[in-house]
């Protein structure tokens, strides 16, 4: 469809300012949602803004406010306090294609992933077209504008993981749909999960396809656990879906039910690793099935009442007489 301005009509009635071209024809993709907002205000506002000023007409603190328009002033696009940041720098004329911007450094050796500048930013999707479609597509699955912070998450993710774009959003839809289900997770969650998938080798679309599929088996058998032990419900850890997963590797549902049940009548609060070590010794002993459970179990009440009965008819290898006079006389008991 072709869309046109009205040519009349209220939006009119208040005059109009002038936004050069190249904002649009260089930035409207480069650019974030709120550097473009900002410096529009700014042009409604005969060029000339405070930060306090654009903070309160979007709705952002100070400082983030001069953390995105950073950008602008690296481009030459705007000065501050009168000044230009670097003298006789006029407005980037790179094309898509020129590649003339010093590229984004990556060391694999550093702890942590690298801190990016919103130029940082810009310069990466100038480099990389999968870049750009990254950081719009995260707006289209999070339904919502993504912040400074969670665009250098993204741009790592890619650059820095390792990670193609294709198997990020798989990740940003996982992260959706568990909001949507009621989980209470933040954003930090997906770069977590992006490290892990990084430090697992998952590199194509059909590994990210195993992954989840993997988490959605898992996240079933941690739905039954909760079930049958009455556990208060929360997020498994990843060495409890691991512990659990072998479970059911080794044992069906009714093992592991019979292992709870056990666990129920032994301690007053359900605990994993107190059914983990049941199952560890049935799987020890060879026991997969409830009768063996049983026989094991009246053979032990046997050997029991066999050692107490021994006990009883032995003779013993103390003199009562010399422990009365022990324990009168020892003031350490």
């Amino acid at each position: 469809m072709d869309y046109r301005v009205a040519p009349f009509g209220e939006i009119w009635q208040n005059g109009m300012f002038n936004v050069p071209s190249d904002i649009v024809d260089r930035y409207i993709r480069l650019a974030s949602e709120y550097q473009l907002k900002a410096l529009l205000f700014i042009f409604r506002n005969n060029g000339r803004s405070s930060s306090s000023q654009i903070a309160k007409a979007l709705g952002q603190t100070v400082g983030d406010i001069d953390d995105l328009l950073e950008f602008w002033i690296d481009e030459g696009v705007l000065f501050i306090d009168g000044q230009a940041a670097t003298q006789d720098a006029p407005m980037s004329d790179k094309s898509d294609n020129d590649k003339t911007d010093k590229p984004v450094k990556i060391k694999k050796e550093t702890l942590s992933a690298p801190r990016l500048t919103p130029k940082d930013i810009v310069t990466a999707q100038r480099e990389n077209e999968d870049i750009c479609v990254l950081l719009n597509e995260a707006q289209v699955i999070l339904g919502r504008t993504i912040s400074h912070a969670e665009q250098e998450m993204l741009v790592n993710m890619a650059n820095y993981y390792g990670l193609k774009v294709e198997v990020i959003m798989m990740i940003l839809e996982f992260y959706r749909s568990e909001k949507e289900r009621g989980k209470s997770l933040g954003i930090s969650y997906v770069n977590a999960m992006a490290k892990n998938w990084a430090d697992e080798g998952i590199e194509t679309v059909a590994d990210a396809e195993a992954k989840l599929q993997s988490i959605a088996h898992s996240d079933r058998l941690w739905n039954e656990i909760v079930a049958i032990t009455g556990i208060a419900h929360r997020r498994p850890t990843e060495k409890q879906r691991e512990m659990i997963a072998k479970w059911f590797e080794d044992f069906d549902i009714t093992m592991v039910t019979l292992a709870s049940d056990i666990m129920k009548e032994n301690i007053p609060e359900p605990k994993l690793q107190y059914m983990n070590s049941i199952l560890k010794k049935w799987k020890k002993k060879g026991i997969t099935t409830p009768a063996q459970v049983e026989l094991e179990q009246a053979e032990f009440n046997k050997s029991k009442d066999n050692k107490k009965d021994d006990k009883i008819k032995s003779k013993p290898t103390y003199d009562l007489g010399d422990y009365d006079e022990f324990s009168s006389n020892n003031t350490e008991i």
